[in-house]
């Protein structure tokens, strides 16, 4: 199997559909939880601490063969690991390991963004359409800014319009910025620009196309010159190592099944790097030390500039600016090639952490990374389910599909697939394994969706999607 999970809409699911959002700890009622018992007061927790969660989530969670971590401040990294890089192998995960950081090459293209704005090659409210050639899109006469692409208010959908079709299985294989071109000329917005948050890899592309053109320097060579080179990040390129290299990392689904990396093409600004933790490291001591001029133009980017997702979080430029427990979080994580990873920041103390395990799930160690900027974070040590599905008969499984709403802007689809019923939000797709007739989970994650009431018609009138103790119900909008 290849691929990775792009992002839906609601942050409790959207961790299974891809990278970008999660499962927020801090929004699950920890009375239906095991968890590892919050450290008293705000200090961090150790590293033995951080060693023995990593522990729990890859041996006795089975949710991958290796996991890493990272605490950074001024001082530098405090690494903590447990496990190796692939099923069977001898090779230990480590701070050196390299993996497709997905979704946090975002956090890395706002740099970009940030330093050309401080060049004075482009300001955030410069339309899309003064640095790209071609028509750009609008919406009654409101352009699409900077601004709105690296904040992910641009209104633009997900994917690109030419790959909203495909499946999860590399999507993006043989994106060539002619595609690219073409699909800015073709979409059309539904609504203005800067109204509403719609994450989007497909603005992010056209980010990065339009800091390219500006420069007429390519995305890779920006990278090379104004990050790369300067803070001697020589583990993090639009490359893969070997498959052969000691460093090299395999990604897994739920079923331990090895996922490939994607092929971005030119979407690679969204999510085409490949990096370490060592090196993130030093991309994150921007922010957690004084690295100069450098750090003056990553600091003015955790300026709060868009609303974010949900009511405790906003956007600034690449950065989710989450509000939890008295703090200030800054943070993304990412899905690529079967690894889920994490970087966040405790703005004001300047305390970063960083980690990540090889397996696609929905929390992967998202948790964890919070736990280590806000101890009052919860996180789940309870061995997941091994859970057996059933044969359901077709007259029954008919029952179920259609679009179902939690809340305007949160609709989730059921739709009859060849073995069963599947979920589908956007461009993702999961499908359901049956534990009864009415109850149905996901096995990338401990996730329930069961179904209730009859309709005249014999169609089940709403679902009930339980996680991590908290329930949403899904009314029928038909």
């Amino acid at each position: 199997m290849s691929g990775s999970y792009e992002i839906g809409r609601r942050p409790f699911l959207a961790g299974l559909l891809g990278a970008g959002t999660l499962a927020l700890p801090g929004c699950m009622s920890e009375g239906a939880l095991h968890s590892a018992p919050a450290p008293q007061g705000d200090d961090p927790p150790s590293a033995a601490a951080i060693t023995e969660l990593l522990r729990a989530r890859v041996e006795v969670q089975r949710r991958g063969t290796g996991a890493v971590a990272a605490m950074i401040d001024a001082r530098g990294p405090a690494f903590s690991s447990f496990g190796v890089s692939r099923l069977g192998g001898p090779d230990k995960v480590g701070p050196a390991s390299i993996f497709q950081i997905a979704s946090l090459t975002k956090v890395f293209t706002s740099y970009l963004l940030a330093d050309a704005v401080e060049r004075g090659e482009v300001a955030l409210l410069d339309p899309l359409s003064r640095h790209v050639p071609g028509p750009a899109p609008s919406f009654e006469g409101r352009a699409i800014t900077l601004l709105d692409l690296a904040t992910h208010s641009s209104g633009l959908p997900l994917r690109p319009p030419s790959r909203v079709d495909r499946g999860q299985d590399d999507p993006y294989a043989g994106y060539s910025a002619a595609d690219l071109q073409a699909d800015m000329a073709a979409v059309r917005l539904t609504r203005a620009p800067g109204s509403a948050f719609d994450y989007s890899n497909f603005g992010y592309a056209l980010l990065g196309a339009a800091l390219s053109h500006r420069t007429g320097k390519s995305y890779q060579e920006l990278l090379q010159k104004r990050i790369l080179d300067p803070l001697e990040l020589g583990d993090t390129n639009l490359q893969a190592p070997s498959r052969q290299s000691p460093q090299w990392v395999q990604g897994y689904d739920a079923q331990f099944e090895p996922m490939e990396p994607w092929d971005f093409g030119a979407l690679a600004p969204a999510g085409g790097l490949f990096s370490s933790l060592s090196d993130l490291g030093k991309f994150l001591s921007l922010w957690s030390g004084d690295r100069g001029a450098m750090s003056r133009i990553a600091r003015r980017m955790l300026v709060p500039h868009r609303p974010g997702d949900d009511a405790q979080t906003s956007m600034a430029l690449g950065w989710r600016i989450t509000s939890r427990n008295g703090k200030s979080i800054a943070w993304s994580n990412g899905t690529g090639g079967g690894v889920r990873s994490f970087m966040g920041l405790d703005v004001a103390a300047r305390r970063g952490a960083l980690a990540f395990i090889n397996m696609a799930t929905g929390t992967g160690v998202d948790d964890i990374g919070f736990r280590m900027l806000d101890p009052a974070s919860t996180v789940d040590t309870a061995a997941t389910p091994q859970r057996e599905a059933i044969a359901v008969a077709a007259e029954v499984l008919n029952r179920y599909p259609g679009q179902y709403q939690f809340a305007p802007g949160d609709t989730i689809e059921i739709v009859r697939t060849d073995s069963g019923i599947a979920l589908v939000q956007g461009a993702q797709r999961l499908q359901l394994f049956a534990e009864t007739p009415t109850r149905f989970f996901i096995r990338e994650d401990n996730v329930t969706v069961e179904f209730s009431g009859r309709g005249s018609d014999d169609r089940a009138q709403q679902f009930i999607l339980a996680q991590g103790g908290e329930t949403f119900i899904y009314r029928r909008n038909e």
